[in-house]
């Protein structure tokens, strides 16, 4: 009886990179739990350069570790997964934590005092997105069968298929109820930042999908 694939699949494997992923999604949790915090707060307080500026110290670790990250898989000849994989995983993290601060400061930029409604559920939503993200990317090198990884990517599907719902919503009240053109645009540009971000979520699952389906 053969060796299970997904086992020669990591046995011998410097296990460095997938260490590298999982602080990479962890930060990006950080961040998105600190976007929520931002904007919760925001209901009650000005949004000031202070809380945008922890974010983007966040996103600053972020692209530390992705350029490591890189770094390291340039210098590794045999790598625990496949390099366009561990390169699409590591880009399409760094972009939804690039999204993450581009929401922060254009509350601040655009001198937005307070969030609406659907500002802090797509925070919320994203915040769960990125809590499954670092659970499957944690899953990578402990699991007992790559099947485990498509619950988790389910649950991604399921968040940003929420996300796509609250954002029609609020695109929709925008139009509705601001007669302010400039307003429109600032605010919709913010909405737009929480759809990206979301689609790169979505991204992080499709891949982690070919991953499961390559090792099952």
């Amino acid at each position: 009886m053969g060796i299970p694939k997904w086992i020669s699949w990591l046995q011998g494997n410097d296990k460095t990179i997938i260490e590298m992923l999982e602080k990479q999604s962890a930060n990006m949790v950080k961040t998105t739990t600190s976007l929520v915090e931002m904007i919760s707060k925001g209901k009650e307080e000005n949004i000031n350069v202070e809380k945008v500026s922890l974010i983007k110290d966040l996103e600053h670790d972020g692209d530390n570790i992705t350029h490591n990250l890189f770094t390291t898989l340039l210098q590794t000849f045999v790598t625990p997964l496949d390099r366009e994989d561990i390169s699409g995983l590591a880009s399409a993290i760094d972009e939804v934590l690039d999204y993450t601060y581009e929401i922060s400061d254009r509350f601040l930029l655009y001198k937005i005092k307070r969030p609406t409604t659907c500002m802090t559920d797509l925070s919320e939503i994203l915040l769960s997105s990125t809590q499954e993200i670092h659970l499957v990317v944690k899953s990578l090198h402990k699991m007992k069968n790559p099947s485990e990884l498509i619950t988790h990517c389910n649950n991604i599907k399921k968040y940003e298929q929420q996300a796509d719902t609250v954002y029609r919503r609020a695109i929709a009240e925008l139009f509705e109820t601001n007669n302010n053109p400039i307003e429109i645009i600032k605010l919709k540009e913010v909405y737009d930042n929480f759809e990206s971000s979301l689609d790169k979520c979505q991204d992080v699952s499709d891949i982690i999908e070919d991953i499961a389906l390559k090792y099952s």
